[in-house]
């Protein structure tokens, strides 16, 4: 039978009997033995081995409040080139850096403008970046805030948006589809495009390559976790709105039941073998900081406290467990700007 969210008893089945052989385990293994030799098989499976530097060209730069911003273009190893803001205190001094991934939102017009707003934004984009952050971060351009707090911020289009755009929330699964065709995942090539990111953000002169930190909201809080996970590098990450154990998200209304977005999230290599906060807990013994709303639609608090729970377990064992917070705040799929203020204090405490 399929039900009217398009699920089979086959894949409930499914849900209902994995135990995703890759998860942690400890009456079978330590943590470090554990996130070695599944560090290992993740990336193997993911096909993310190695990780290059992207090439960048600058397009164009400005200068307000105190901060300098650059428009790049950068070109990943894949071929793809995609927009990027660059977004720095006026300062000689190194910062501190964050690669800040934006969320989905099933807007896709715009993908980097929704965190960082630049002063001479063409009138029509400038409008949709003031709508986007007013919908979903109190008016905030995160990246702005971020800035003028004292690091340095880069925000990339994900394949997907902005100068990026495909045909919209239909054209997703199309998309999706094409990629499938060679053996690639929708979601491995942001992952893979956001680890280079990552590795060019950190190379930049000025940015403290020892101070680097992943940053995102909805579906760039899975970015941030995943990139957390996978990268050495990350020393720190802020995950908001983005996490949950499968078959917790596999029920009834729920994203990850239908086609279209829920392939920014689905990594056919890794699937069933490892629940998305093991994943996460690949990053221990980071500094962690997750949020999530009581009343957000898209992780039901249960949902999101069963799986802090399966984080806390893990980082719990390491000799840092106080390193990872988790907060469940009063609101739903949103960012407020209290729990931004909150969340860039205890990245200055932790960076």
């Amino acid at each position: 039978m399929i039900d009217g969210e398009n699920m089979s008893d086959l894949a409930k089945r499914l849900r209902d009997r994995n135990t995703f052989a890759w998860n942690f385990d400890p009456a079978v293994s330590d943590v470090a033995t554990w996130q070695r030799t599944t560090l290992v098989a993740v990336r193997k499976a993911l096909g993310i081995e190695t990780i290059a530097t992207p090439s960048a060209t600058p397009f164009a730069e400005w200068e307000v409040d105190g901060l300098f911003g650059q428009h790049l273009q950068l070109g990943f190893s894949n071929g793809e080139t995609a927009d990027a803001y660059l977004l720095r205190p006026s300062t000689k001094h190194p910062t501190p850096g964050i690669l800040l991934l934006h969320d989905h939102g099933s807007f896709f017009t715009i993908g980097r403008q929704k965190l960082i707003r630049r002063p001479d934004e063409p009138l029509e984009t400038a409008a949709q970046s003031d709508e986007w952050a007013a919908r979903l971060y109190g008016s905030r351009h995160v990246g702005n805030a971020l800035a003028r707090r004292g690091y340095g911020v880069l925000c990339v289009d994900a394949l997907g948006w902005g100068g990026r755009a495909g045909t919209g929330y239909a054209g997703q699964q199309a998309l999706a589809a094409n990629l499938m065709q060679f053996g690639q995942s929708l979601a491995g090539v942001v992952l893979q495009e956001d680890l280079e990111a990552l590795a060019f953000l950190r190379h930049l002169d000025g940015i403290d390559p020892k101070r680097v930190a992943s940053f995102g909201f909805s579906m760039g809080g899975a970015r941030a976790w995943q990139v957390a996970a996978l990268s050495p590098d990350v020393k720190a990450f802020v995950s908001g709105g983005w996490m949950g154990n499968l078959s917790g998200l596999m029920q009834p209304g729920s994203n990850q039941l239908r086609g279209q977005s829920a392939f920014y999230m689905l990594h056919p290599g890794i699937a069933g073998r490892i629940d998305y906060p093991h994943f996460a807990a690949l990053a221990a013994p980071k500094p962690a900081l997750f949020l999530s709303g009581r009343d957000d639609r898209h992780f039901p608090e249960a949902v999101a406290m069963d799986a802090f729970r399966q984080m806390r377990m893990i980082w719990d064992t390491t000799d840092a467990p106080e390193a990872l917070q988790t907060r469940m705040v009063p609101a739903g799929h949103v960012f407020a700007v209290q729990q931004q203020d909150n969340a860039i204090d205890w990245l200055d405490r932790v960076l």
